[in-house]
């Protein structure tokens, strides 16, 4: 499940329209709060914290929201504004949930173990979707699903999202046929590469590898 919740303090905030730019360049970042039921709040934070805040919570995982010591709200990142130049926070929005209701969360799918097909049967994994969406309640939303790929034993295994192990309390949501991972033959696989799947490094099937050297 998911680690210690992320918290961000923020502040009330009065500036509005262009006088913002000058806000950011004090290292000030406006972010808005609303939903749950709540009134919705202009708000701002500090840069460096709702940059780490932003960075380690992603989409997927919950932020506590403290508000200048008054309100204090279980959240999840609605939208993120950058600079197209520059890449920095130009505005984040929070939205309350509430912990007891499940909600929608996007999490990494990760992958372990070993394809046994890529290991002599000139077999190539290949990667799908690499996160999946999910309804869980919000503070049990896993930091990551893991996925064994040590079933592919042969050409044209894969592994689909309704074939995934989720946690007790986690349904997925996405669609059940995407595919996560697949055996391709090698001299096809680069088809299927351009059909939106991926070559994984590090599980290329024997014949890959002497193409490779020779």
């Amino acid at each position: 499940m998911a680690t210690d919740n992320v918290s961000l303090s923020v502040d009330p905030r009065e500036v509005t329209g262009k006088k913002v730019r000058a806000l950011r360049r004090s290292g000030i970042t406006p972010v808005h709060l609303y939903g749950g039921g709540g009134e919705s709040l202009t708000l701002q934070a500090e840069t460096q914290a709702l940059r780490a805040a932003v960075n380690t919570a992603g989409r997927g995982q919950p932020i506590a929201i403290e508000v200048g010591g008054g309100e204090k709200a279980l959240t999840f990142i609605r939208e993120i504004a950058k600079h197209p130049v520059t890449g920095e926070l130009q505005h984040v929005d929070f939205i309350r949930v509430d912990a007891t209701v499940p909600v929608s969360a996007e999490v990494t799918l990760s992958i372990v173990g070993e394809a046994p097909a890529t290991r002599g049967g000139g077999g190539q994994f290949l990667r799908g979707i690499r996160t999946v969406t999910i309804s869980v309640l919000p503070l049990e939303v896993p930091d990551e699903i893991e996925v064994s790929i040590d079933g592919l034993e042969n050409i044209g295994d894969n592994i689909r999202v309704e074939d995934l192990i989720l946690p007790d309390g986690v349904v997925a949501i996405s669609s059940p046929d995407q595919v996560v991972a697949r055996i391709a033959m090698t001299r096809t696989a680069a088809v299927e590469v351009g059909e939106g799947m991926e070559v994984e490094e590090g599980e290329e099937g024997e014949e890959g590898e002497e193409g490779e050297e020779s």
